[in-house]
């Protein structure tokens, strides 16, 4: 990396968390709250703030921006973060985020948008849906929601990359992209071409110094897994892999994980192409 990390904006897509509980007490500090469960892109935001970065958290729910720019904030009250929210489907709103940005600020990329962060009420809150269970809008949707959304984003942040001497990108995708999954029509699909959309970009942008890396997790401990629904497809899955866990439980990674992977893409003095990653236990198939 020939950048100094504190001269860096980085934006931070899909952030977010899951309450477990119907408490409507206020939260305090998301990451420590024994009924809360942040996801993937707020953890990506604590540890860039951690590590000196300045952090802009984007999502579309401003009560949740404010409530996880201030959890950052009491951890480390002397580091840069701030939000704004964002429908990363309206090409004109992102546009706008990015012109806000101070000029002569360099800007790096994090994209970890989903359907998980909340832009649609997927049936028992489970994506894992048998064919004839798949609603018909669901694959277009969640493509709109990871892969048009980035293009835009791109779009929106190319000028500003020109600029730049360096830049970099990373995408938070999934390793139902590169090993399709029983049950998981929309979400094997939708995943797949937000991967091949990554590749694509990292060969096209290499040239002009922009440097795209892909994050390929597997089960993260965010919230996602724990309705019974979503357990109960897991497990039948994973017994097309060979893993019964209906008695042993689903084995997640924790998302401060999946942060250290990104963090490690956009400070390496390499070009990181991919990082795959599954928690213990969970079946560690790299292909279909």
């Amino acid at each position: 990396m020939t950048s100094n990390i504190s001269d860096v904006t980085v934006i931070v897509t899909g952030t977010g968390y899951r309450s477990l509980s119907q408490d409507t007490a206020p939260i305090g500090n998301v990451f420590k709250h024994p009924r809360v469960k942040a996801n993937i892109g707020a953890w990506v935001a604590k540890e860039l703030v951690e590590q000196g970065f300045e952090v802009l958290i984007v999502s579309r729910t401003v009560s949740k921006l404010q409530t996880l720019t201030n959890s950052i904030r009491i951890e480390h009250p002397n580091n840069r973060i701030d939000y704004c929210a964002v429908d990363l489907l309206d090409s004109k709103a992102v546009a706008e985020m990015v012109e806000n940005i101070q000029r002569g600020k360099l800007i790096y990329l994090v994209h970890c948008a989903g359907l998980s962060a909340g832009s649609y009420k997927l049936p028992n809150d489970n994506p894992y849906l048998r064919v004839e269970e798949t609603p018909i809008d669901l694959p277009c949707l969640e493509f709109d929601v990871i892969v048009k959304s980035l293009l835009i984003l791109v779009q929106a942040l190319l000028p500003r990359f020109e600029l730049q001497e360096e830049s970099r990108i990373v995408v938070i995708s999934s390793m139902s992209g590169v090993r399709a999954v029983p049950l998981g029509y929309s979400h094997s699909a939708a995943k797949a071409g937000l991967h091949n959309a990554v590749r694509s970009l990292a060969l096209e942008l290499n040239k002009r110094r922009i440097y795209v890396s892909e994050v390929l997790p597997g089960m993260v401990n965010t919230g996602i897994y724990d309705p019974p629904a979503v357990q109960m497809a897991i497990a039948e899955m994973g017994k097309y892999f060979g893993y019964d866990y209906k008695d042993s439980g689903l084995p997640q990674m924790p998302p401060k994980d999946v942060a250290d992977a990104v963090k490690l893409c956009l400070t390496s003095e390499a070009h990181i192409l991919s990082i795959n990653l599954v928690a213990k236990g969970q079946w560690p198939n790299l292909s279909s």
